[in-house]
């Protein structure tokens, strides 16, 4: 008889577990703060903080968008304000190095190694940061970019040209770093059209499989400003599928952790205040599902293991030049599976807003406390519990109508 009831209560057991175990949170300690470390701009200048170390890097002012190479050694960052120089600072060393007088803010690192990419004048170059003298031009009528997952090469749009026929198609291609290599093509968009305008693309971001290819088909500045088209491409070239739309903010897509499931923040018009709606596409064949309750509109969000997205949200309102006056964001768990209990974020203090979400290693979570004048860090447990702030006085990221870009003065090195 009690073997009978311990086996019927192993097996109520082992299917609680298996119902909760793949998504539940894990009762784990928290990420020690010695394993958090952090670029981010201070009145201007570049700073790190790795535990409890905060240290001030430079002292030139007009520092933006600080970028850790894949091993930490090295910081990319932009510096000045009318014609932005990229710099990169040896942390091993202590010294900056000039990459080039000139670069967009679309600079990025190899996966896998101390090789930075930039673009000017819409040509892809690359460089090592201990040889500055090394920079190699790779690539010229460039749209945009992203380096492939492997770091063996990158895949790029061609910046589309007006003739007397119209738009020309932009064509993805395959693009290695070595000297002398010939693009590859992948694919070449629809032909601008009534129904499909493009005219380049935003950066490329390959789901947790490397199947697909998420992007945005941008049309021109005007244009793109209020409305993009969201793609999603097979990595073989075979598959394209025109999505949804979105503003020209990349951040506003992201992949799962693990298998092709994509978050987005959709809704045309340039305003952050108003019709932005987080939906998820559980598969790249699935419908989307829209998570945004009525009323609401999403600022950002991060993905928080596979079935559990934090987003920042704040009430809807009509767009207004009063900046108090726009509703401020708070942090809210998004459940993806109904059967998940629904976690509390702590809320932010009287007069503050919580932005720009980030999961981190061990499943620590992170966000910037503002009040559209200040700013700061805070980094809370698995569960959005027990925060506390860890940088205070950061500089205010970029924001246009609302869209808050706070990469612009702050990057985890994850």
């Amino acid at each position: 008889m009690r073997a009978h009831i311990f086996h019927k209560r192993f097996f109520c057991l082992l299917i609680i577990s298996l119902l909760l175990g793949a998504d539940a949170e894990p009762l784990q300690a928290a990420k020690p703060e010695s394993l958090l470390k952090a670029a981010f701009v201070r009145n201007g200048d570049l700073w790190s903080k790795s535990e409890s170390n905060e240290k001030q890097l430079t002292r030139v002012g007009s520092v933006r968008y600080p970028k850790w190479s894949y091993d930490g050694r090295w910081i990319a960052y932009w510096k000045g304000e009318s014609k932005p120089e990229l710099w990169a600072w040896d942390t091993q060393s202590g010294q900056a190095h000039l990459m080039s007088s000139e670069a967009d803010p679309n600079f990025y690192w190899a996966p896998n190694r101390n090789c930075l990419a930039f673009v000017k004048s819409q040509q892809l170059f690359v460089v090592q940061p201990d040889q500055p003298a090394s920079v190699r031009r790779i690539a010229e009528n460039i749209s945009n970019y992203a380096w492939q997952p492997d770091g063996r090469g990158f895949l790029a749009s061609e910046a589309a040209q007006s003739t007397a026929d119209g738009w020309t198609p932009v064509r993805l291609l395959y693009i290695s770093p070595e000297a002398n290599a010939e693009p590859q093509l992948l694919y070449v968009l629809p032909k601008p059209s009534d129904s499909f305008f493009a005219v380049g693309t935003s950066t490329f971001k390959w789901s947790a499989t490397g199947r697909w290819i998420a992007f945005l088909a941008t049309p021109t500045a005007s244009l793109s400003a209020d409305g993009n088209t969201l793609c999603l491409l097979s990595s073989d070239g075979l598959v394209f599928k025109p999505i949804d739309q979105m503003v020209n903010n990349d951040r506003y897509l992201e992949w799962a952790p693990e298998g092709d499931s994509l978050a987005y923040i959709e809704g045309v018009g340039r305003e952050g205040t108003t019709n932005k709606h987080l939906k998820v596409l559980d598969n790249p064949q699935a419908a989307a599902k829209t998570y945004t309750p009525s009323g609401y509109v999403e600022l950002g969000f991060t993905w928080h293991r596979m079935r559990n997205i934090v987003a920042s949200r704040a009430q809807e309102a009509e767009w207004t030049s009063d900046i108090t006056a726009r509703p401020l964001p708070s942090l809210v768990n998004v459940k993806l599976s109904a059967w998940l209990p629904l976690r509390r974020i702590i809320p932010p203090p009287a007069g503050y807003g919580q932005f720009a979400p980030v999961s981190l290693p061990f499943q620590q979570l992170a966000w910037v406390q503002s009040d559209r004048r200040t700013a700061s860090v805070v980094v809370a447990n698995a569960q959005g519990l027990e925060p506390a702030v860890w940088i205070e006085r950061l500089d205010l990221g970029d924001s246009y109508y609302e869209q808050w870009n706070w990469s612009s003065v702050l990057q985890f090195y994850k």
